[in-house]
């Protein structure tokens, strides 16, 4: 049996964007050059014909698909000219051992506030509800702790 060793990139991720799930695993085989991205989208493969020289450039291409199909994983980093404020009730805690960080933010012109709950894997997990205030968003970060298991949250 032939035993094969891959080198994984630091630009893999699992995120979840609205209500899809997307994983991207950027990966080699051990000593050579040339970097494979496989990635799905709700569970769906997506298919590349060539793989890439460099791992950013496998990522770049990952983003790219995301984006022209509205699925912007970094929705405000990439637009300088869209101010947003973070809520002071951000915050880094510990949840059964794990080390999670809360963010609440909203865009400038936004009413609403957007959670983020990020794992240490770097996973995120943006609801699609919106709330009125920041102290609802972060009441409702805690309460999902609370009310669901762990496991939901690890991704």
């Amino acid at each position: 049996m032939i035993s094969t060793e891959f080198d994984y990139s630091d630009f893999c991720q699992s995120l979840i964007i609205g209500s899809h799930d997307v994983d991207i695993e950027i990966f080699r085989e051990a000593g050579t050059f040339a970097w494979t991205l496989e990635m799905q989208v709700d569970s769906k493969p997506v298919e590349w014909p060539h793989v890439f020289v460099a791992d950013k450039a496998a990522y770049d291409a990952a983003i790219l698909y995301l984006k022209e199909r509205g699925l912007n994983p970094d929705m405000f980093a990439d637009d300088g000219d869209y101010p947003i404020i973070e809520s002071p009730l951000c915050q880094k805690l510990l949840v059964e051992g794990h080390p999670f960080e809360i963010s609440i933010y909203r865009g400038v012109d936004e009413p609403e506030w957007i959670l983020e709950i990020t794992n240490a894997k770097g996973t995120s997990f943006i609801p699609d509800e919106r709330f009125k205030t920041d102290k609802d968003a972060l009441g409702a970060a805690l309460a999902d702790f609370e009310n669901e298991p762990i496991e939901d949250f690890l991704g």
